[in-house]
């Protein structure tokens, strides 16, 4: 007999992420920096009994709670991602998140006429309160991943970076941090900006950080960089534009500056979040989508780029190079 649970598993997966959006907009995870039992818990949020019973028991079930005792506790990896105190919280991406829900059920209409379900730039300044949250959202997600990719390149005797697409400035902040000699410049929309620069402020590096509005579809990134950083932009271009970004950033980069590339880029169809976070961009973005890492590298060699090289950060790539 051939296995249908395949089937059942992706037909009821929306179950899983109902429940930890749910778990976080009624503040269960805060609640539960004190452990207590469903009673309290419905107490101290204001929840039905039943409501609260059914809601943590799903999230023990899913390793979100531990339950010792008839009292329920965070887990380490709740506690730390999932707290709004916690310097490592990813509540607003997960909010933001959450608010895709509508455009994913509407998911069939986006393949038949190609096209978004929400005006693209409400994200980007059209409304304030979404571009706020998808720039705070985007820095949550970033601190991570940051981490990760400063121990994977070496910008040692650099002295300008060019962050294109910069956004919250996170990957600037940590680099620089890293590189006490470096300076940045981040390029991004005007009201991206506005955003980051209250979050740049509190990084204890931003005496080194520049900020240069820029739409990176139109204009051009500077002259003197000693290494450029495309992070998590080229998702949202068509491959024409991606490769005319490619070229500008050779063009404005110095003899050996290096090219650092940070995305989710599929390889042979994987990983399967890279090639969903793709369709994510039909319902959100006019264009894009996730691109394959070998386009990428020959898209860098052909905008002049040698000693291309890939490194996995599963599930992000990090395609590096230089100009010679």
């Amino acid at each position: 007999m051939i296995d249908p649970a395949p089937i059942y598993d992706a037909a009821t997966a929306f179950w899983k992420s109902s429940v930890l959006f749910a778990a976080c907009r009624v503040g269960v995870f805060d609640a539960l920096t004190d452990p207590s039992d469903a009673e309290g818990v419905a107490k101290r949020l204001d929840l039905s009994q039943r409501g609260a019973l059914a809601l943590l028991d799903a999230c023990v079930a899913l390793d979100l709670l531990e339950k010792k005792e008839g009292q329920y506790h965070n887990t380490p990896t709740s506690e730390r991602y999932l707290t709004s105190e916690s310097p490592a919280s990813l509540l607003v991406t997960l909010e933001l998140q959450a608010k895709t829900y509508p455009m994913w059920m509407n998911l069939s209409e986006s393949v038949k006429k190609g096209q978004p379900t929400i005006p693209p730039r409400d994200l980007l300044g059209g409304d304030p309160e979404l571009t706020e949250q998808f720039v705070v959202g985007m820095h949550q997600r970033a601190l991570g991943i940051a981490e990760s990719l400063v121990n994977v390149i070496d910008l040692s005797g650099c002295r300008l970076l060019a962050d294109i697409g910069g956004g919250p400035g996170t990957y600037s902040t940590m680099i620089l941090k890293r590189y006490p000699e470096l300076r940045s410049r981040i390029f991004d929309l005007a009201p991206i900006q506005d955003v980051a620069r209250t979050l740049v402020a509190t990084s204890g590096v931003d005496d080194r950080i520049e900020m240069v509005p820029c739409d990176a579809t139109k204009d051009d990134f500077g002259n003197g960089n000693d290494a450029v950083l495309i992070s998590g932009l080229l998702h949202r271009m068509t491959p024409e534009t991606s490769q005319d970004i490619l070229r500008k950033a050779y063009q404005g980069m110095e003899s050996g500056g290096q090219l650092i590339l940070n995305d989710l880029f599929t390889l042979d169809g994987e990983p399967a979040l890279a090639v969903l976070f793709g369709l994510q961009f039909l319902l959100t973005n006019e264009t894009g989508g996730t691109h394959d890492a070998r386009d990428m590298a020959a898209w860098a060699s052909d905008a002049g780029f040698v000693d291309i090289e890939t490194i996995s950060l599963f599930p992000y790539m990090v395609i590096t190079a230089r100009k010679a």
